[in-house]
C-alpha cells in the first residue's frame, strides 16, 4: 500500500485499521442526521441523554471536518429554494435590493432589467461558480443575485 506515492511501513496497515474503529459514529453521520435521532425520542432522559452524546462529540466532529467547513456547508445546502418579496428597492444603477418573507436580504448583481414588487413568489436557484440566479415562480426570465443578509 502507497501513501503519497511512497511506500508504507509494515507497521502503518495496523495502526491505520485502529484509527478507522476508533472514530466516534457522527463521522458517519451528518450532525443534522444525529440531530434528527435525537428528536424522535418521546421520552425526556432518552432525548436529553442523545443530545448529551452529540455535545461531547462536537470536538471530534470539528476536527474531522477541519479544512472542509465550506464543502460540508455546500454539500448540506439545497439546490433552490422558495420564498416571498416582502419588499424590493430599486438602487443605484436600476439594481434591485429585494428583502424575503424568511429574512434574506439580495441584491441583484447582473444588469437585466426587472420590475418585480413586494408579495411576488420568487424562486433562488444555485448556479455554477457559487453564482445565484432569482426568477419568479410563474416564469420568466431569472436575474443574477447575491445574498447581502
Amino acid at each position: 500500500m502507497k501513501l503519497f506515492g511512497r511506500p508504507l511501513p509494515r507497521f502503518a496497515l495496523p495502526i491505520l485499521a485502529l484509527t478507522a474503529l476508533s472514530v466516534p459514529s457522527i463521522q458517519a453521520q451528518t450532525l443534522e442526521s444525529e440531530l434528527q435521532t435525537c428528536v424522535q425520542y418521546s421520552d425526556d432522559s432518552k432525548r436529553l441523554a442523545c443530545y448529551d452524546d452529540v455535545a461531547g462529540n462536537l470536538k471530534q466532529y470539528s476536527i474531522n471536518r477541519f479544512g472542509q467547513e465550506q464543502k460540508a456547508v455546500i454539500e448540506d445546502a439545497p439546490e433552490s429554494i422558495r420564498a416571498t418579496i416582502s419588499e424590493a428597492q430599486k438602487g443605484a444603477y436600476g439594481k434591485y435590493t429585494f428583502a424575503l418573507d424568511n429574512g434574506q436580504i439580495w441584491r441583484q448583481v447582473d444588469s437585466n432589467r426587472v420590475i418585480w414588487k413586494g408579495g411576488e413568489q420568487i424562486e433562488l436557484d444555485r448556479g455554477m461558480l457559487g453564482a445565484f440566479y432569482m426568477r419568479k415562480t410563474s416564469g420568466g426570465r431569472s436575474v443574477k443575485v447575491k445574498r447581502v443578509e
